[in-house]
């Protein structure tokens, strides 16, 4: 008699899906493990695009720690995001390099997260609720363990997206704003140049 495998939930069940994916980990680091099915379970039903990773990194992360989801079929969501624009496109490759330009151990799951997280940055909401995370605390983990100089940086613990942001104005000689993200700033064309 064959083994039942339970049939994977829809694309828009978090819950499920995370319960899902843990239950298909592979023999990992179980904190990262953790992080990767909080993340899939939030951002996968928009579609693969929106964890900011390519295909190949992608099938490298779900080999690593779901490698039975990969084999029971995780679900394929019915959309994708459109590609960014160039100007979000390189907003989002400014936050990849920053964060691996602070990265703690040197492992390939470093460069995973960074892309996601930097993508994650585009959204509007708390960064910590667009990566499927329990809580500030819990992104406040991820940053401790995968990107500590970063971490040490903000001590006076202020949010992830608005410290990030600040950061990459500070460091390019802009006067830092008060916007969570650039698109409420109002001023693009000051930082980014004038629209073609």
């Amino acid at each position: 008699m064959g083994i039942l495998h339970a049939a994977p939930p829809g694309a828009g069940d978090t819950t499920r899906l995370y319960r899902w994916l843990t239950d298909r980990q592979g023999r990992c680091n179980v904190f990262d493990a953790h992080l990767f099915a909080c993340i899939l379970a939030r951002r996968w039903p928009a579609g693969p695009g929106a964890l900011g990773l390519d295909e190949r990194a992608l099938g490298q992360l779900l080999e690593k720690y779901f490698p039975d989801a990969l084999a029971q079929g995780i679900p394929v969501p019915d959309s994708s995001p459109t590609p960014l624009p160039p100007l979000l496109r390189g907003e989002v490759d400014d936050i990849a390099a920053l964060l691996l330009a602070h990265r703690s151990l040197g492992i390939e799951e470093e460069e995973w997260l960074a892309a996601i997280v930097a993508r994650a940055m585009l959204d509007r909401g708390e960064l910590w609720r667009d990566l499927g995370l329990a809580g500030p605390s819990h992104l406040a983990a991820l940053m401790e363990r995968h990107f500590e100089p970063l971490a040490l940086l903000n001590a006076t613990g202020t949010r992830w997206k608005v410290f990030l942001f600040r950061f990459l104005c500070a460091r390019d000689g802009l006067i830092p704003c008060g916007a969570p993200v650039c698109n409420d700033c109002g001023a693009e064309a000051v930082c980014f140049g004038a629209a073609e």
